[in-house]
């Protein structure tokens, strides 16, 4: 597995704080943020005003605000590691944190490794007490 070319795909991609977390022989550990732009962050209070109304309380957030963010980051965070898996013939799964409010930014575990691994992210993320 290329490591390099994995990290490097990450921050071409806008992914901020890259670390590697835990290297293993059939696997690679890789901690990072997808941050929201100023234009991600203006359609998500849209959203949320639209479905809660203009008044910033816990519904708003909660129900809406933070659910829409943390989607768009899922989403643009996935197709980045279909790329990556596509482009370099490895395999990944990933996790995001829940998001608070204040945050501008989402955070990510991902793990990379070959095809012929037997690996589960949740048996991984046990062992690094993550």
């Amino acid at each position: 597995m290329d490591k390099k070319k994995v990290l490097v795909y990450l921050e071409e991609n806008d992914l901020s704080d890259i670390e590697l977390v835990k290297e293993e022989n059939d696997y690679l550990a890789v901690k990072f943020f997808y941050d929201f732009d100023i234009d991600e962050i203006k359609a998500a209070e849209a959203y949320a005003d639209d479905e809660a109304g203009k008044e910033r309380n816990e519904i708003w957030l909660e129900d809406f605000y933070l659910p829409y963010l943390a989607e768009m980051a899922v989403d643009n965070v996935g197709e980045v590691i279909e790329e990556i898996m596509a482009e370099t013939g490895i395999k990944s799964q990933f996790v995001s944190y829940e998001m608070e409010e204040g945050d501008d930014f989402s955070e990510f575990i991902a793990i990379f490794y070959e095809d012929e691994s037997q690996i589960n992210i949740e048996d991984v993320l046990d062992k690094l007490e993550v």
